[in-house]
């Protein structure tokens, strides 16, 4: 039994080591949340390209962790399929930024949701695990679940300032979950998983 638990530690462990990664994109988004509201009818006219670019990146993030990862700590189908769908938001967004815009919202609001459900899956991971902080991830999944259902409601029927400041809360509150996440990740790495 404990051959097959120091197992699991090793495995959960390489799940874990790149927690950094998350970190870095959490800061990208938290940046680009801010830009939206220091420059907002600037940034509209860049959100695509500058959003493409962290898609780009969460999703070359979330490829890393999963390919590391056997199922523990993070589930790796959700990772695998939240990078792949990054990814592939984010190259139309770089391709195409002025025909993208007009959808952007749209595209926004998915991704947004998207990446709810796995922070929400991520909390229940945690709390199978019994690791601390599962209940704040859950409440922050829910939070960004909230927000891109408000974004889908009418994203093409609201005005820019809509879009805009929604863009840019949604960024900014991703951006610290992700921080949170990797804080989390860290710590499993440095106390629980070493440990064995």
């Amino acid at each position: 039994m404990k051959r097959h638990f120091e197992n699991l530690a090793d495995r959960a462990g390489r799940a874990v080591h790149h927690w950094w990664l998350l970190m870095l994109a959490g800061i990208f988004c938290v940046a680009l949340g801010i830009s939206v509201f220091v420059f907002p009818m600037e940034s509209y006219m860049v959100l695509s390209i500058l959003t493409g670019i962290i898609m780009l990146f969460v999703g070359a993030s979330q490829l890393i962790l999963a390919s590391t990862s056997g199922n523990y700590i993070a589930m790796r189908g959700y990772m695998v399929i939240g990078g792949v769908l990054d990814f592939l938001l984010g190259i139309f967004l770089c391709a195409y930024p002025g025909g993208a815009a007009a959808f952007l919202p749209f595209m926004l609001g998915i991704w947004m949701m998207y990446h709810a459900f796995m922070t929400i899956a991520f909390g229940g991971d945690l709390e199978t695990f019994r690791i601390k902080g599962f209940g704040w991830t859950i409440f922050g999944g829910v939070l960004l679940l909230i927000l891109s259902l408000i974004i889908l409601a009418n994203p093409f029927s609201v005005g820019i300032a809509t879009i805009v400041l929604m863009t840019g809360i949604g960024l900014i509150l991703f951006g610290f979950l992700l921080c949170w996440m990797s804080v989390i990740l860290r710590d499993v790495d440095k106390n629980i998983i070493k440990d064995y």
